[in-house]
């Protein structure tokens, strides 16, 4: 385990995505040396982040998320080589049960311009999909949303890039660090800032 620095102004528990994520973005504002500092109690990607399917979309039901998601593939986009990003597009291929809640999908999308296609009638998609795919057979689609933007990532390549970015900008990724609550009691009584706090039995879940 590295050495913990005796002070900091950021302290974030976890190295995941969102835990590497946030440490990336404030290395902005915190520009020293160990003013922020990650602790992590195995190591990064160790936990939900290094088993994620990897998958970059923009297709959730949610409306609150469609302006997030399509921020967040172009920061995707930004570094695709370091991030091991395949820019490959996204298909949501549906049945007729699906069709309303795609089809609110696609105007969400449209109404913010991220670059989507919206095939509707089991004809056309049939034939949409023929043209992508000429052994293509499957029956009973009458919607497909084509995500033009999107892609897939190497999840835990991903992540080392976001440790690399993050260090580089002088942030400190402590590893093998048990995180009891007690400690996180001193944290709060100091007002350090605690993002993507993940407990699991008094330990960090990174």
């Amino acid at each position: 385990m590295s050495t913990l620095p005796k002070k900091a102004k950021v302290v974030i528990i976890g190295g995941g995505i969102h835990g590497l994520s946030t440490a990336w973005k404030l290395s902005e504002t915190y520009k020293n040396e160990n003013d922020i500092v990650v602790l992590e109690k195995k190591d990064i990607a160790a936990g939900a982040s290094g088993i994620a399917c990897g998958v970059v979309r923009n297709n959730y039901f949610q409306p609150a998320m469609r302006e997030l998601m399509a921020h967040s593939v172009s920061v995707w986009e930004s570094d695709p080589k370091a991030f091991k990003y395949n820019s490959v597009g996204y298909l949501q291929i549906s049945p007729e049960v699906m069709h309303e809640d795609v089809a609110s999908i696609a105007k969400q999308q449209k109404a913010i311009g991220y670059d989507s296609e919206f095939i509707e009638g089991e004809a056309d998609c049939m034939k949409y999909m023929k043209n992508m795919f000429s052994d293509w057979q499957a029956q009973g689609i009458t919607s497909v949303l084509h995500e033009k933007k999107g892609g897939y990532a190497f999840n835990k390549d991903s992540i080392k890039a976001l440790e690399e970015k993050s260090t580089s900008n002088g942030v400190k990724v402590v590893k093998g660090v048990t995180v009891t609550v007690k400690l996180l009691q001193v944290l709060k009584q100091t007002k350090v800032l605690l993002s993507a706090i993940k407990l699991l039995s008094g330990l960090a879940h990174g």
